[in-house]
């Protein structure tokens, strides 16, 4: 019998579609849903998440992750040492909240508004000190007031007792003095990650005053 190549082709259309990573597929759909959002193309690399898993002091106080994406910087605070019942993600995109709670069942998945940090962690029974925050939330792509409101958000959850762990594309920090002022903080640039892709730098801000 005469074989049809066209049918192999497809089959092996098929087979490399499934090999790419589900992840993946899910970051890309939520950029194309919202850009500005979503912030980059490509999810961080492992280099940037462990980068920002040491600027997390140690000690005891939960550490709340904002914009959780495909679990790339959740897997760096993980294998960096926290316990996973003490880490909390926070993300907006409902389909990445859902891989999220299936790559990390051990964590708590919130899926909700960063501006609304205290009010969620409540809701979700989350009790005592924030010891830190880290955010991959595109902040140089928010409007003014919204990045406002994510910081005041974050000062209150953080209660002037731990740190804001940041990463940025852009070469200044992505919270303006300004703001900074508004919330009692200070901005510090402690790493530049040029293996990342595109390069990041990491900002630890901590709240001096509520």
């Amino acid at each position: 019998m005469t074989p049809i190549p066209q049918r192999v082709g497809k089959g092996r259309r098929h087979r490399r579609s499934e090999r790419r990573p589900v992840g993946g597929r899910l970051w890309a759909a939520a950029w194309l849903r919202s850009p500005r959002q979503v912030g980059a193309l490509v999810p961080s690399g492992a280099h940037l998440a462990f980068a920002m898993a040491r600027e997390v002091p140690a000690g005891d106080g939960w550490v709340v992750e904002l914009g959780g994406g495909t679990g790339s910087i959740t897997t760096g605070l993980l294998k960096s040492g926290i316990e996973p019942d003490r880490l909390v993600v926070v993300e907006r995109d409902p389909r990445l909240a859902a891989c999220l709670r299936a790559r990390f069942p051990e964590c708590r998945v919130i899926c909700g508004d960063a501006c609304r940090l205290p009010q969620l962690l409540a809701d979700a029974g989350v009790e005592g000190p924030v010891r830190a925050v880290v955010s991959s939330l595109p902040l140089l792509s928010m409007a003014p007031l919204r990045r406002a409101r994510v910081m005041r958000a974050v000062s209150r959850a953080l209660n002037g007792q731990g740190v804001m762990v940041q990463f940025t594309y852009g070469v200044h920090c992505p919270v303006p003095s300004r703001t900074l002022a508004r919330v009692g903080a200070r901005a510090v640039r402690t790493a530049r990650i040029w293996r990342n892709v595109p390069p990041a730098s990491i900002w630890r801000i901590e709240p001096l005053c509520m």
